[in-house]
């Protein structure tokens, strides 16, 4: 086991490798973004740098000379921090079936072996994206938690209190002193609302909530000071406790200062007099604005990662994992209705010469708007996919070879009506071949897709931008 300096991020990745040169050459690309790098070869040193120093980022390979990889991920996401770890499995297994196992097993992302710096480099892009969303995550459940503990604090504190108000007329007068003392320091606005709700009482914290200023006060009603979507209808939490509630819970929002959205928790009980009548209610009222703040941004977070594991980046098309899920799902469909069901697999022509004149950062351009030109000419219910380099599927439920075919042209068409500009005297013009096949009954989408390339192959041989169905 070797570990290298701090980063300058302040972040660390354990690489769990036995291969010494896989090893040296990813220890030098995660160095250059940043990491401090703990390098281990087998998992029981894994598991002991684990526990003296836990990583933000792991790459690790399957398979381990004393343990099973994906035993290992399994003990690191047991661990306390495991949901917020980042996971990069590195592994000559690359069945679909081996990475869906891998995915079970905590992998976030998946690379097979031998792998192109290129390849590694978008997915350690990937993964470090999905760090900070992690770094984001655990700082928002930290401050939802302290949130949770001082709301809970204050709650309980305010209820003891008024408690003792409402149930000790004989020492009322102590009550009385204890409840100032709550209201000039509990955190949170309080107000005490009669029956017919007129605001008998409320501090200062209330005060800066509303916007008011404590003279303004007379002569107008909770609703009109403090209103909010509950006003002036059965959820109330007057009315609600009128009725006979004991306790109401609400979470509001409102508009604050420059149209800036305010959101409040509210806990509303009932305030009563010595003889145990119903004067009106306390409502203690929470800004939780930064709690909502951080849920929003933990779902967001969550929303980004899952897009990031089915969807291309470059073509914002679904990717390949996405493609050999789907397929199989539409096969079972097409069998157990008896729909038609058709593939098209495109290839662009002529890619690696366009490569190597004008550039890999032009060529994704070339391929950034050919899956434009596949989104805009589908229907909703069509499942385009970027299936490796310049090869595109894409699945059509419910559509015969015929109908296919018409798909096809129309793509071909609108792309071959493309003008590219590499530099400022050259344009150029590019093309697609596509194979079109139809779902026989009864076979597997691995045979679908291997007619389709052999259909591909034969427009390839044909002359290029067409497409062949057979």
């Amino acid at each position: 086991m070797t570990e290298c300096a701090p980063g300058k991020t302040g972040l660390t990745a354990l690489i769990v490798e036995d291969d010494q040169a896989v090893c040296d050459f990813l220890q030098r690309i995660v160095e250059k973004l940043g990491y401090a790098v703990v390098v281990c070869n087998t998992a029981a040193f894994a598991r002991e740098a684990f526990a003296t120093r836990i990583p933000h980022l792991i790459l690790m390979d399957w398979l381990l000379p004393d343990m099973d990889g994906l035993e290992l991920s399994k003990t690191f996401r047991a661990s306390v921090r495991g949901k917020y770890l980042t996971i990069l499995m590195i592994s000559s297994k690359d069945s679909p079936e081996d990475i869906a196992t891998a995915i079970a097993a905590g992998v976030d992302y998946f690379i097979p072996k031998p792998f192109e710096k290129k390849v590694l480099d978008i997915w350690l892009s990937a993964a470090s994206r999905n760090v900070q969303d992690c770094l984001v995550r655990e700082e928002a459940d930290l401050a939802l938690a302290k949130i949770k503990e001082d709301l809970g604090d204050n709650n309980l504190q305010l209820e003891e209190a008024l408690s003792r108000a409402n149930t000790m007329a004989m020492e009322a007068e102590q009550a009385y002193i204890e409840i100032n003392q709550i209201f000039k320091t509990v955190a949170g606005g309080i107000v005490l609302v009669d029956k017919h709700c007129n605001i008998l009482r409320c501090n200062d914290s209330f005060l800066e909530m509303a916007g008011v200023k404590r003279e303004n006060l007379h002569a107008q009603k909770c609703y009109e000071i403090f209103h909010s979507c509950l006003c002036n209808t059965e959820e109330c939490p007057l009315q609600r406790i009128k009725k006979g509630v004991k306790r109401v819970e609400n979470e509001i929002e409102k508009d604050g200062l420059e149209g800036v959205t305010v959101y409040y928790s509210t806990i509303s009980t009932p305030f009563k007099g010595p003889g145990g009548d119903l004067i009106g209610i306390v409502e203690h009222i929470t800004d939780i604005t930064e709690r909502v703040k951080a849920e929003k941004a933990l779902a967001e977070s969550e929303r980004r990662y899952k897009e990031l594991s089915l969807v291309d980046e470059l073509t914002k098309l679904f990717n390949k994992r996405y493609f050999n899920t789907h397929l199989q799902l539409e096969v079972e469909r097409a069998n157990r209705h008896g729909h038609p069901l058709s593939l098209l697999l495109l290839d662009i022509d002529n890619f690696k010469h366009h490569n190597d004149t004008y550039g890999h950062a032009d060529g994704d351009r070339v391929l950034a708007r050919l899956g434009q030109v596949i989104a805009e000419s589908l229907r909703t219910n069509d499942v385009p996919c970027r299936y490796g380099g310049e090869e595109f599927t894409i699945i059509l439920p419910v559509t015969s070879g015929e109908q296919a075919t018409v798909v096809a042209e129309r793509i071909r068409a609108r792309f071959a009506g493309e003008v590219f500009q590499p530099n400022p005297q050259e344009t150029v013009r590019k093309t697609i071949s596509i194979g079109v096949t139809q779902y026989l009954a009864g076979e597997s989408g691995q045979s679908l897709l291997e007619r389709a390339d052999q259909n591909m192959y034969e427009a390839k041989q044909g002359g290029k931008n067409r497409y062949v169905l057979k």
